[in-house]
C-alpha cells in the first residue's frame, strides 16, 4: 500500500507479517510462548539444582529460548488470525 494507494485494501503504514498477520496481532501469542518457555527455565533449574538432572546452566537457558521460538511458530502456524481491513 505505500507504493501503489490505488484499490489498496491493507495498512499504510510498514509493517512485518509473521503468516500474513502483524506482528500487533500475534502479541497473546508471544506472551504465552514466553509464559511456558519461563516456567521450562523454572523447571529445569529446580531439577538441576536439587541434582534430579545434572544440566550445565546455559544448555537450560538455551532449551528455554528454542521452546519460546518453537512455540511461538507452532501458535502462529496451527492458530492463525485473520484480520479483516
Amino acid at each position: 500500500c505505500n507504493v501503489n494507494n490505488l484499490g489498496c485494501f491493507g495498512p499504510w503504514n510498514n509493517f512485518y507479517t509473521v503468516f500474513g498477520t502483524e506482528l500487533k496481532f500475534l502479541i497473546p501469542y508471544i506472551i504465552i510462548s514466553f509464559l511456558i518457555g519461563v516456567i521450562l527455565f523454572t523447571i529445569l533449574f529446580i531439577l538441576n539444582n536439587k541434582n534430579k538432572i545434572n544440566l550445565p546452566l546455559y544448555l537450560i537457558i538455551l532449551i528455554s529460548l528454542i521452546s519460546i521460538i518453537l512455540l511461538f511458530f507452532i501458535f502462529t502456524y496451527f492458530f492463525p488470525i485473520v484480520v479483516i481491513y
